[in-house]
């Protein structure tokens, strides 16, 4: 471990990441094999620097496995399958580890019949959507990938909190295997997540476009008023008003409308005790080769590439760049120098590492 140039955070390799929190996992009961698919999952939020969406959730999630709230052995299971579409029951699983096998069944649809639509009900929190729209890219094909979430968010022209953060993400193959443009953003105009790495990092004002209301439903920059937000919750706003309020609809249509999961209201608001969240996912996977020559989608999203990065850069920026390049070049530099937690992070782990008797990571002399 070594500090950062930011005191209020240490670095550590993505490695040492992974072997910590699996142990952690370990003694909870999570099986290796399950613990490898969550952790992996986080640790690539945080090499993307999506660091709402990485190791801090574990925290989160090993509230919900001491509550009772998850259930561990779990994998999910097919309810039904008919031609390119599949509906699936996540048992209460761990989110990533019902997305594996909803993703895996996607991948395995396509490749047969061209297109895949594959909706789990009764699932939990699956991380970056990135993480399985990139795993359907690197297969060869176009993956979008939606879930619902615990509510949060007024509908437009609502005061109480219905929909959830929402998320989609849409990830395109390249010739290298990797998503070649990836979008992966919540309806809300940031993830929740932000405020929890920004209140980690000591950060006491945060961005007003992050659009976080305080107790007098006004927009602020205070990062406590932001956590206390409404009735002692973080309150975001829809991105873009009406049209981020419609697309939260739009997944949860897509999600818990066509999985017959719980639906806004009906799942927990709070994410950390031992009732199920009920979340539920949608996972589509669309192969090129069917419209198109194989290879020349990726040569025509290579061009589209070309086009718009042509632009003249708007006062205050050096270059356009598309969805899913600034994580790219951030996952590059903290495969280097290591990735940065947040010491308030860290101290959460490795009290619940004492309370498991687990020993902490020594340092990494390669990254200090």
């Amino acid at each position: 471990m070594s500090s950062s140039s930011d005191s209020s955070t240490v670095n550590y390799s993505a490695e040492t990441l992974r072997v910590f929190c699996r142990q952690l996992l370990i003694a909870l009961g999570t099986a290796d094999a399950h613990a490898r698919i969550v952790v992996d999952s986080l640790v690539g939020a945080n090499l993307r620097g999506v660091d709402s969406h990485g190791i801090q959730m574990l925290a989160t999630y090993i509230q919900q496995l001491r509550a009772g709230g998850i259930n561990i052995p779990a994998a999910g299971r097919v309810v039904r399958e008919d031609g390119v579409c599949l509906r699936y029951d996540g048992q209460n699983g761990l989110g990533q580890v019902v997305a594996e096998q909803c993703t895996d069944h996607a991948i395995r649809i396509a490749g047969a019949l061209g297109v895949a639509v594959v909706v789990t009900s009764h699932s939990n929190h699956f991380g970056a959507g990135a993480w399985w729209g990139e795993k359907i890219a690197r297969a060869g094909y176009i993956g979008i990938v939606m879930s619902n979430a615990c509510p949060a968010v007024a509908p437009w022209q609502g005061k109480t909190a219905i929909l959830g953060t929402n998320p989609l993400c849409v990830a395109v193959p390249s010739r290298a295997g990797s998503g070649r443009w990836l979008l992966d953003m919540a309806t809300t105009t940031v993830a929740l997540g932000k405020l929890t790495n920004a209140a980690h990092l000591n950060r006491t004002t945060i961005p007003a476009e992050w659009g976080f209301l305080d107790a007098e439903r006004k927009v602020t920059t205070s990062t406590a008023a932001a956590i206390k937000g409404i009735d002692g919750a973080p309150y975001p706003s829809p991105m873009g008003g009406y049209k981020g309020s419609a697309l939260a609809v739009m997944v949860e249509i897509l999600c818990s409308g066509l999985s017959g999961g719980a639906m806004a209201t009906e799942l927990p608001v709070y994410r950390t005790g031992g009732d199920p969240l009920g979340i539920s996912h949608t996972f589509i996977a669309i192969d090129p080769a069917r419209f198109l020559a194989p290879g020349e989608l990726e040569t025509r999203v290579d061009r589209l590439a070309q086009l718009v990065k042509a632009s003249e850069p708007a006062p205050g920026y050096d270059e356009v760049m598309l969805a899913g390049e600034p994580e790219w070049r951030c996952e590059r530099q903290r495969e280097q120098a290591g990735i940065p937690v947040p010491v308030k992070l860290w101290q959460q782990l490795t009290t619940i590492a004492g309370e498991l008797k687990i020993t902490p990571p020594r340092p990494d002399s390669s990254h200090q």
